[in-house]
C-alpha cells in the first residue's frame, strides 16, 4: 500500500447540505486536548452541544465521542468525531475499491455547524478549527477530511485520505471514489 501522489488539483466530491436535527439530542462525549479552561467553556455551551447532538443522531451510534485539540506549537485546532467500532450508521457504502464518501458528509456538517455556533458566539477564531472524522482500526489510523471554501461547511468531501499519517486520494468516478484495493479495504474498515 504506497501512498498515492497527490495531484495538484484533486477533485472533491461533494453532497448535498443536511438540515439541522431537530429531534432529540443524542449524547455527546468532548475529550480535550490542549484547551484552556475558558476555551472549554466555549466547547460546553449548552445549545451548541445539544445541536450536535442532534445532528448526529442519524449517522453515530450514541455516546458520540468528539475530540476537540489545539496544537498551540503549530496553531492548529481540531474538531474530530472519533468513530468507535461498529457505531457507524450505513458510512460504509462501497463495493470492492469504490468507496462513497458523501456519506460521512452528515457528521461533518454536523462538526461545522458546532464549529461555527461556538465561533459565532464565543470566538471568531474557532471558525479556523479543522473538522474531521477519526477511526482506529488495529494498527491502522482513518482521517477523513472537509475541503471546500474556508471554513469549510462538510458538504464537500476531501478525496484524499489519510492512513496512518500517509495520504491516499481516490480518483473520482460517478459519486464514488475508487481507491487500490489494500487501501479501499482499510477505508471500508475504518468506516464499519
Amino acid at each position: 500500500m504506497k501512498p498515492a501522489p497527490v495531484p495538484a488539483v484533486v477533485p472533491a466530491t461533494a453532497a448535498p447540505r443536511v438540515p439541522p436535527g431537530n429531534g432529540e439530542a443524542g449524547g455527546v462525549v468532548l475529550v480535550w486536548d490542549g484547551i484552556s479552561p475558558l476555551h472549554k467553556s466555549f466547547f460546553t455551551d449548552g445549545p451548541a452541544v445539544a445541536q450536535l447532538g442532534r445532528d448526529l443522531v442519524g449517522s453515530v451510534e450514541v455516546p458520540a465521542n468528539v475530540y476537540v485539540a489545539f496544537d498551540s506549537n503549530r496553531h492548529i485546532g481540531r474538531i474530530h468525531l472519533r468513530l468507535l467500532p461498529g457505531t457507524g450508521r450505513g458510512l460504509s457504502a462501497a463495493k470492492n475499491t469504490s468507496v462513497d464518501l458523501n456519506k460521512i458528509s452528515p457528521i461533518l456538517q454536523a462538526l461545522a455547524r458546532y464549529r461555527s455556533a461556538v465561533a459565532a458566539r464565543y470566538d471568531t477564531r474557532v471558525e479556523a478549527f479543522r473538522i474531521g472524522l477519526e477511526a482506529f482500526r488495529g494498527p491502522k489510523h482513518c482521517l477523513f477530511g472537509a475541503a471546500g471554501t474556508l471554513p469549510p461547511d462538510g458538504t464537500v468531501i476531501d478525496p484524499c485520505v489519510q492512513i496512518n499519517s500517509q495520504s491516499f486520494c481516490g480518483e473520482a468516478s460517478g459519486e464514488l471514489l475508487v481507491f487500490e484495493a489494500e487501501v479501499a479495504s482499510v477505508i471500508h474498515d475504518c468506516l464499519n
